[in-house]
């Protein structure tokens, strides 16, 4: 069906506009391309993009003005909201309860890591005196077992001496009152 064929639109069915742009009708779109054509080649490219552009905008306008069926937002079912609802309320629940229970845990932890550190630290000092008196006896092994010292150590735990050798006793001085 061609645009010559075709019932005119009642005005009831024309979509609202100004009086200062008048309704185009597919007639005179059909006129306006067979003009284009009729021009010359070089002519006719620059033309004929001006004019498709002057339709685009006039389609655009009549289709921004056509009244639009109504299309009601799709909302869920009661039953798909209660469903959601519930979901949300439960993730909510167990994330609570898995907080509080973390939340206790660290609360008992705490003390108990604080004893373990001091325990630590006691460990750690009778560590450090055990090293000392350690240190100690290695030297005395080693002198004790020194072939060269063996008299020496004998004559300070028997509490002899040579028979020539004379003991020496310190003794303070008589004060002069």
């Amino acid at each position: 069906m061609n645009a010559a064929q075709r019932p005119a639109p009642s005005a009831s069915t024309l979509p609202q506009q100004s009086s200062a742009q008048p309704l185009r009708l597919a007639a005179d779109v059909h006129q306006s391309y067979s003009r284009s054509y009729s021009r010359t080649s070089s002519d006719s490219a620059t033309v004929e993009k001006a004019e498709l552009e002057k339709v685009e905008l006039e389609e655009a306008s009549a289709t921004a003005k056509a009244p639009t069926a109504y299309r009601p937002k799709r909302q869920l079912h009661k039953g798909a909201r209660r469903a959601l609802a519930f979901e949300s309320s439960v993730k909510l629940t167990v994330n609570l309860l898995l907080t509080i229970v973390a939340t206790t845990t660290i609360a008992k932890l705490v003390p108990y890591y604080q004893s373990q550190q001091q325990r630590l630290s006691t460990l750690q000092e009778s560590v450090s005196s055990a090293e000392q008196a350690n240190a100690e006896l290695r030297e005395q092994f080693d002198r004790n077992f020194d072939p060269t010292q063996a008299g020496q150590i004998m004559q300070e735990q028997s509490g002899l001496g040579y028979p020539n050798q004379k003991a020496v006793v310190w003794t303070e001085p008589l004060s002069n009152d």
